[in-house]
């Protein structure tokens, strides 16, 4: 074999092959190093300050659609005909644009880090008594309850509410003035599109040792009844089967704001889908990785708040949904170390066995799960009108979520250059 090897390459050949592998490995390294430079420039941009957390304080959702738009346009993104990049729709959300004051027995507490409103709460202002409650509401009368607040909870021993004393308990709100609920671990925050009566608070066990004796709040929340959002959607004509979709889709909304100060930036959540969205779109737009199939990249806003976007989309649909071959979801694409999940792979199993078995093949991911349908994202008004559909999520690395850590500069994006190289042979597959 040495002499063969030899004999087949002289010197000036030699030389020339090690200088061709150098060069490719340098070709190799630098396009990979600008796509992570790309990645971190979106996440980064996305969960910034001049972003609001992507909600509806301040036009948040506004400031990232226009971001978006412009990186589909500056990578060759084309608007869809008859369509343009923005679908808009409205939709209802209660929203904390100004204080978020909270005093447990004259102590402020930090929001986001020892306490979170629910996002139905009202605007609320004053100082009250606190009443710890173990019993069951018919116990208590009017008097007793009258202009408190009162404390439920779950976590200490003499607890002893059912689960159907607890529900009653967080319908007196003609009774009392707010509730108090301990949380032990984490503080996970949503959106809503309703307003309650009452508003109740959420605090950390470790926030507070002593026994809460009062509360003083100061807190406004402004309900929008009619709050304008928009889907943006960009589009890729195929080369042979252009009457025929794949479609690429993420959201790109979050929590937003709760109070002057605080923001949830939502690295993982999703800044990092929006920002393998926009890298798909990048590769596909090039001439020489142009499919056969024409490809619809959409960014959906809206989920955060009940997948609204998306539903929208599917009653509104650019082009009938039956010319969809299949659409991918992405969702929570900064982790990866231990594989990814696959919402609706038992659905379409051979299509599940296509992306398992290049995953397989290549050892983009440690792992590959499968799920079954879920009503947890974007994809899943799709799959009820009859488009076969996937929804991917990393797994493992970070566990922040919906609250204020998760953050651009935690995110380790462990697999999200091997996920992409994934979906990449995924699409090409079709």
């Amino acid at each position: 074999m040495t002499n063969l090897l030899n004999a087949a390459l002289t010197p000036s050949k030699l030389k020339k092959s090690l200088l061709i592998f150098c060069l490719t490995l340098l070709f190799t390294d630098g396009v990979q190093s600008q796509d992570s430079l790309y990645t971190r420039f979106l996440i980064k941009t996305l969960t910034s300050d001049n972003f609001h957390g992507r909600g509806y304080v301040k036009k948040g959702d506004h400031a990232a659609a226009r971001f978006i738009k412009d990186e589909f346009i500056k990578n060759g993104i084309n608007v869809l005909p008859s369509f343009g990049y923005f679908q808009k729709f409205d939709f209802p959300v209660n929203t904390f644009p100004s204080n978020m004051e909270v005093k447990i027995n004259g102590n402020s507490l930090l929001a986001g880090a020892d306490f979170i409103v629910k996002p139905e709460t009202p605007s609320c202002k004053g100082k009250f008594d606190v009443l710890f409650i173990n019993k069951k509401r018919i116990l208590f009368t009017d008097a007793e309850l009258k202009d408190k607040w009162i404390l439920l909870d779950t976590t200490r021993g003499e607890n002893i509410l059912s689960k159907e004393d607890y529900t009653e308990w967080l319908q007196a709100e003609q009774f009392i003035k707010g509730i108090i609920q301990v949380v032990p671990k984490k503080l996970t925050w949503s959106v809503s599109t309703t307003q309650k009566k009452i508003p109740i608070l959420l605090l950390l066990k470790s926030s507070f040792t002593d026994q809460i004796n009062t509360i003083e709040v100061n807190i406004k929340a402004k309900f929008i009844s009619k709050y304008t959002t928009s889907n943006v959607v960009g589009y890729i004509e195929g080369k042979s089967k252009k009457d025929s979709f794949l479609i690429m889709t993420a959201h790109y909304d979050h929590l937003g704001r709760m109070g002057n100060n605080i923001i949830f930036p939502g690295a993982n959540d999703n800044a990092s889908g929006i920002a393998m969205l926009l890298q798909l779109s990048k590769h596909f737009a090039q001439k020489e990785n142009q499919l056969e199939y024409s490809l619809v990249f959409i960014a959906f806003a809206g989920e955060e708040a009940g997948l609204i976007g998306s539903k929208y989309y599917t009653e509104n649909p650019w082009t009938e949904l039956s010319k969809i071959k299949f659409l991918l979801n992405m969702d929570l694409m900064g982790t990866g170390d231990e594989g990814m999940m696959v919402v609706n792979a038992t659905e379409f199993p051979s299509v599940f066995q296509t992306l398992d078995s290049l995953n397989n093949q290549f050892q983009y991911l440690p792992k590959i799960g499968k799920r079954g349908k879920a009503a947890n994202s974007d994809h899943y008004w799709f799959t009820e009108k009859g488009v076969p559909s996937f929804f991917c999520y990393t797994l493992g690395g970070i566990t922040a979520y919906h609250d204020i850590y998760d953050i651009e500069k935690t995110l380790p994006l462990t697999k999200f250059e091997s996920t992409k190289k994934l979906f990449i042979s995924f699409l090409q597959s079709f």
